[in-house]
């Protein structure tokens, strides 16, 4: 399978789940502890996609300097969630993150990011599987908290599905513009852009992925379980050969 159409079966996918997380709570409200199961599993493949698979991919054009890359982008990200971005927190009572439009702005550049790292890891020999597994298993859970703040903002449920899928097309249209960017870039200014993306996949995974999973008082057990179990399919997934 050529990498276009490997691109475009990833990027419908990503599409597919995001519109779906998204209209779920349209239908039925998710259980605060049962989403938890879910974001435990897509925090543990983001730090495994970050650590084993991207960090890795970027030490022979890199060498001594493999970490600057990977500290920026957490640091750049860190800073835009702190000081500039209002992204969804997933509770109704939020001290920080507001709820409305400032939390779809926010998201949605998030999920501009997310394509970003998309777009670069097809440049990278059998990194592609492992970013699009990263992005597909949080894109959920994002899109569900999204639609469930903007419900409680009181945003008619037609609205609320409209900007559902408008974020689900960020990711995509990210992906193909450092798709089409990335083409002319060297093996060193590649990795770099790999490195902020994994700095960023971290960034995401601590600041936004694991406090809520924290919060959560059952299922420990199985949220441990969940969040190892990313882990083990990041560091097994560069055992198996892309399509």
């Amino acid at each position: 399978m050529s990498d276009a159409s490997r691109m475009v079966l990833y990027l419908g996918l990503i599409l597919l789940l995001t519109v779906a997380g998204g209209g779920a709570p349209l239908l039925r409200a998710w259980s605060r502890d049962r989403l938890a199961l879910l974001l435990s599993f897509g925090g543990g493949v983001l730090l495994g996609a970050a650590f084993l698979r991207m960090l890795p991919s970027t030490v022979e054009a890199l060498g001594v300097w493999v970490g600057a890359p990977f500290l920026g982008g957490f640091v750049v990200l860190f800073i835009l969630q702190k000081f500039i971005l209002l992204h969804p927190c997933g509770e109704e009572d939020c001290e920080v993150h507001a709820i409305g439009i400032p939390a779809f702005g926010g998201i949605t550049f998030h999920a501009l990011l997310d394509g970003v790292a998309m777009g670069a890891s097809f440049m990278v020999p059998r990194l592609a599987g492992a970013v699009f597994a990263a992005i597909a298993v949080h894109k959920m859970p994002a899109a569900a908290s999204l639609s469930s703040l903007l419900l409680l903002a009181r945003y008619p449920r037609r609205k609320v599905f409209l900007y559902v899928v408008l974020f689900s097309l960020a990711t995509p249209l990210g992906a193909v513009l450092s798709y089409l960017f990335l083409q002319n870039l060297g093996p060193r200014e590649l990795a770099v852009a790999v490195g902020v993306s994994a700095g960023s996949f971290l960034a995401l995974a601590t600041s936004d992925i694991l406090p809520q999973i924290h919060q959560v008082e059952r299922f420990r057990a199985g949220t441990l379980l969940l969040f190892l179990a990313g882990i083990a399919l990041m560091a097994a997934s560069g055992l198996i050969p892309e399509p």
